[in-house]
């Protein structure tokens, strides 16, 4: 498999992650959702929002997948999981945690179906790690960052992959 291959497979992922993200906050929730800003680099670390879920996706991949959060968007998210449920003071931040790994798990489960033609022998996924107040990912050796940005009604999202370095183009671009 050639490096450029694999930029292009790697770059499917984050076209898929952004689709399936637009479509599962669209028809659950009917929440519109727009890309804002995005980026690659070499960066120190990644800035992280309230609220983050990473998920690794193995097979061909090997990427760590962050979904980064806002307070207010997580907020939404759990009113309308909890929904009907009479959830105890003492048990919200676990509903909410919960709420963000099981969206996150949802959307990159719909993200294997768009990626099964690459990699004909499975992706795997981990389950969800929560990270709630964390600022910051520091940068494994060798690995390289990209963030897309995306905004809703009740907050911003970031998606962020997490991979080595030969996954991106040298002049710290992603192909997207």
């Amino acid at each position: 498999m050639t490096e450029k291959t694999l930029v292009d497979e790697v770059a499917q992922v984050m076209r898929s992650a952004i689709a399936r993200t637009r479509g599962f906050f669209e028809d659950e929730y009917q929440v519109s959702v727009s890309e804002i800003d995005g980026g690659a680099g070499d960066l120190e670390s990644l800035t992280l929002l309230d609220m983050t879920a990473i998920i690794g996706l193995g097979g061909r991949f090997n990427l760590l997948v962050a979904f980064s959060f806002q307070d207010s968007l997580v907020n939404a998210l759990y009113e309308r999981v909890t929904e009907g449920f009479d959830v105890q003071p003492d048990e919200v931040e676990m509903y909410r945690e919960a709420a963000v790994g099981e969206v996150v798990n949802t959307i990159l489960g719909h993200c294997t179906i768009d990626l099964q033609q690459i990699d004909r022998q499975g992706i795997s996924m981990t389950p969800p790690i929560i990270l709630d107040r964390a600022k910051t990912i520091r940068r494994m050796k060798n690995s390289m960052f990209y963030t897309q940005g995306m905004g809703t009604m009740f907050g911003h999202m970031n998606i962020s992959l997490v991979g080595p370095r030969e996954l991106f183009e040298t002049n710290l671009d992603y192909v997207g």
